[in-house]
């Protein structure tokens, strides 16, 4: 009887267990589970917006803003004497409290059928579009990661290894604005890695980073 009484409870906690957690995945926390379904297909990925709320879109100009008390705007410079410049910079207030940034158009490979708004966690290209562009440098101006993480022009669209994504963070600028991002480098058959910003040669550079929170914040204002 004993044996039987232990069985029975055994057999009374695993069912409860399983209870109490089926109970803790409602509606308000969904398991969800993979799928083979094609329905997948037509899923619709959020739209990215600028900082007045509206999609961001393809061909278009816009400032990369970092929304952080002391941080500023993503600008393009030359720091090495090169014939081009190719360093991607962040605007620092101790450095240079009214910094403009570069305007930026995010762009796709020719061919593409993924539309002309820019939507979470899709490809995109990113090309600086100087104010007083270089004719000599027209073609340096593609983002790309070099050997040292750090993010520098000189990409091609197309290339599978110059591809990056945005994705929504659930930060709120001091103005209020709820459309905050983070830049994400994606090169083919490797983990995406966050973009963030450090100092390389005294220069606040973007670069790759491997903290999942340590990212530069991006709002994207419409130049």
């Amino acid at each position: 009887m004993k044996s039987i009484n232990i069985l029975s409870f055994l057999l009374l906690s695993s069912t409860l267990s399983l209870v109490a957690f089926a109970q803790s995945f409602t509606s308000e926390n969904p398991i969800v589970l993979p799928t083979t379904s094609h329905d997948d297909d037509n899923l619709v990925l959020p739209e990215v917006y600028d900082d007045e709320g509206h999609p961001l879109r393809i061909g278009e100009e816009y400032i990369i803003n970092n929304p952080l008390l002391g941080a500023g705007a993503v600008y393009l410079d030359n720091i090495g004497n090169l014939t081009c410049p190719n360093a991607v910079l962040q605007h620092i207030s101790t450095f240079n409290p009214s910094g403009d940034g570069t305007p930026v158009k995010f762009v796709r490979k020719s061919g593409s059928d993924d539309g002309d708004v820019v939507r979470v966690m899709t490809v995109v290209y990113i090309k600086f579009f100087p104010n007083i562009p270089n004719l000599l440098c027209v073609n340096e101006n593609v983002w790309k990661v070099n050997d040292e993480e750090l993010v520098v022009t000189g990409g091609n669209v197309g290339n599978e290894n110059d591809i990056f994504k945005i994705m929504k963070t659930d930060l709120v600028t001091p103005e209020g604005s709820k459309y905050v991002y983070k830049l994400l480098h994606c090169p083919a058959h490797l983990e995406c890695k966050n973009i963030g910003v450090n100092f390389k040669d005294g220069y606040p550079r973007l670069t790759t980073v491997d903290d999942d929170k340590n990212f530069a914040p991006s709002v994207f204002i419409k130049a």
